[in-house]
């Protein structure tokens, strides 16, 4: 291969190269511009503004893509050859020198024919050959470009928007919280059919949807869950189950001392109203004179404390069963008012505990509004410093700094027993602890006295053989001089 014709032709080569590169960044100018304006229009469209960053970015890669792709598909020999044959007229000297250069077997007629060709190339000027100069579509792309500039950097009005904060995501945890205790009271209302207790539902379910609505601070989320607390308070005062649950268990306790309403009975005094209800409701009108005279005595004491208590109809219903004893049509007529009178009042037990339940949860509700959130993080120190963002962090540390080892530390072994050499603590004995002491002694040994004499009572011993016991037993308890004398001596005594 011949050296001196490439070389010369090289200039040439570089120059087309050259132009190539400017040529491949004008046409990616104007393309680039172009997907600049479509991204610009196609962000207005979609968004209400225009996507600024992805629109100078296309314009800005658009030249240097297209250069760079020019650069990369590198120009042959031919073309330069072409390009030098053309410009000086040299009928393909050129090219053929180059055709001959790259044969392996070389005749002296190559030879010839190429060393004509380098003869007339080296004169060759490769401005004059290969010009730089600018393509005729750069001023389109300049046009282009602007406009792409234009449309990216053109001022966007920016609508404000003016309205309330959004809620505080603190209330609408406890706002969520409050209103999942809101539903299992629901569901009973709607199953009693308690117009009263849906209409204090349909209150607080506006009070938990006030919560909600944006510009609520914590202050005013206190201030609806106190007025919350308020009604269901007011709502609670309405059903007094402990006064009916005392009068019930009262009544319990009459009714188990009989056999035909022991299971009523007991049923009343554990305050599972159902299976009392139904156990009065199968009840029969089966007792003997004895059961019959006791019963009748223990519901006529229970119906007079519930008349006391301000019950009438639980006080009339029970006096009615009281008096029907011995007629089965009427006692079966009382215990199904009273039965209905039961699973009334375990419903309104039911009611209650939902309450209760339901207030519980709005006081929870009020500490959790009240604590500072955040998310919890980890100290690897202990922090020995007030602060008032308690319960925003937990320690890892919590036992402080390890005990350096190579510290001279001191250590003193204790010696002895436990329980020996002085102590701190010091029992003294004051006149009214002396007094009480003194009084329960006395109170111990009068229930001592009458077990012993409910259990002389209850054998068949005659009255002689019984008082005779009763002094035997007088006689043999020790007096306090005697338990003084058969005391150990101490140990001054002995001496």
């Amino acid at each position: 291969m011949s050296e001196p014709i490439f070389e010369m032709l090289e200039p040439v080569r570089r120059r087309q190269r050259t132009m190539a590169m400017i040529r491949g960044a004008v046409l990616g100018l104007l393309a680039g511009s172009a997907a600049s304006v479509a991204t610009a229009a196609w962000s207005w469209h979609a968004a209400g503004e225009v996507a600024r960053p992805a629109s100078l970015t296309l314009l800005v890669l658009g030249p240097i893509a297209g250069a760079a792709i020019a650069a990369l598909r590198r120009g042959g020999w031919a073309g330069a050859a072409s390009a030098v044959d053309g410009g000086y007229g040299l009928k393909d000297r050129a090219l053929t020198a180059i055709d001959f250069a790259h044969r392996v077997d070389e005749s002296p007629l190559h030879a010839l024919q190429v060393a004509d060709a380098e003869d007339h190339v080296r004169d060759v000027d490769p401005r004059k050959v290969a010009p730089i100069r600018l393509p005729r579509a750069f001023p389109w792309a300049v046009a282009a470009a602007g406009l792409a500039l234009v449309v990216a950097l053109w001022p966007t009005t920016v609508e404000v928007k003016a309205g309330p904060p959004a809620p505080d995501e603190a209330i609408l945890g406890v706002a969520a919280d409050a209103e999942a205790g809101l539903e299992e009271l629901e569901e009973e209302s709607e199953k009693l059919g308690d117009e009263k207790l849906r209409e204090m539902v349909r209150k607080l379910a506006e009070k938990v949807d006030e919560m909600k609505q944006p510009g609520v601070d914590v202050k005013e989320a206190l201030a609806k869950l106190s007025e919350m607390q308020a009604t269901v308070a007011a709502q609670q005062a309405l059903y007094n189950v402990g006064a009916v649950d005392a009068q019930m268990n009262s009544l319990g306790e009459a009714l188990a001392a009989a056999q035909a309403t022991e299971s009523a009975g007991k049923a009343l005094q554990q305050q599972k109203y159902d299976k009392a209800a139904e156990a009065l409701e199968q009840a029969e009108a089966k007792f003997d004179r004895k059961e019959a005279k006791t019963l009748k005595e223990d519901l006529k004491k229970a119906s007079l404390a519930q008349g006391e208590a301000g019950m009438g109809e639980l006080s009339e219903t029970t006096q009615q069963m009281a008096d029907s004893l011995e007629e089965p049509e009427a006692f079966s007529e009382s215990a199904r008012k009273l039965s209905k009178l039961a699973r009334g009042q375990g419903r309104r037990k039911q009611i209650a505990n939902l309450l209760n339940t339901l207030c519980n949860n709005l006081s929870e509700c009020k500490g959790n509004c009240q604590k500072n959130g955040g998310q919890k993080l980890v100290n690897r120190k202990k922090s020995d410093k007030p602060s008032n963002s308690w319960g925003r962090a937990i320690s890892g540390n919590t036992d402080g700094e390890r005990t350096k080892l190579d510290s001279a530390r001191s250590r003193d072994q204790l010696k002895g027993q436990a329980g020996e050499g002085p102590s701190e603590t010091e029992t003294t004995h004051s006149p009214e602890g002396r007094q009480l002491a003194s009084r329960d002694y006395r109170e111990n040994y009068a229930k001592a006295r009458k077990r012993t004499e409910a259990a002389l009572n209850s054998e068949p011993i005659p009255l002689g053989h019984r008082q005779t016991i009763r002094r035997y037993f007088e006689l043999i308890r020790p007096d306090n001089d005697e338990v003084e004398a058969a005391a150990p001596a101490g140990p001054d005594a002995s001496k």
